[in-house]
């Protein structure tokens, strides 16, 4: 026991800061999560565009295919394998739309794991009633956001199903 203190002061102290270095050690490992989102979401980007590059050399090859002087039947033929190659592309181009989707909420998981991470790090001294309520506002600032960007896109299905939802010559990635 610390001199001039009472048993239930230092058992408190105690407890404090063994509560302390939980809520320290939670918050290294949100920094650890949100870390490995982020190098996950770069390696996906990478490899979006690498697919990307493929699609353009492809629609490339499709247009420099549809130039081939050749006789009529052949180029009926031709004509027909390049549209198929063009709506496998325009599929696969609107496919594509869910890496963005996914992007944008890991995103917002990843403010939200730090916004968590920032508050626990914090050392200033907070009662349950304060840290209840911080938890509830990140909370809710997360379902809010996680429902506004479920609702913000059609899937590609939807898209594939309302020919008036989109034009597949014009896909908007984002």
């Amino acid at each position: 026991m610390l001199p001039g203190k009472s048993g239930s002061s230092a058992e408190a102290s105690s407890q404090d800061s063994d509560v302390r270095s939980v809520i320290a050690e939670f918050g290294r490992l949100l920094e650890i999560f949100s870390a490995q989102l982020a190098e996950s979401l770069r390696e996906a980007d990478r490899e979006c565009t690498a697919v990307g590059e493929s699609f353009h050399d492809l629609a490339a090859a499709k247009a420099r295919i549809e130039e081939v002087a050749c006789p009529p039947d052949a180029r009926a033929a031709l004509a027909r394998e390049c549209a198929a190659i063009d709506g496998s592309l325009g599929a696969a181009v609107i496919a594509l739309q869910y890496h963005d989707r996914l992007t944008q909420r890991i995103g917002h998981i990843r403010v939200g794991l730090n916004h968590l991470q920032m508050l626990l790090r914090e050392p200033t001294e907070r009662s349950d009633e304060e840290w209840l309520a911080m938890l509830q506002a990140v909370d809710k600032t997360y379902h809010l956001e996680w429902h506004r960007l479920a609702r913000a896109v059609p899937t590609a299905q939807d898209a594939a199903r309302d020919p008036a939802a989109g034009d597949a010559d014009n896909v908007e990635l984002f």
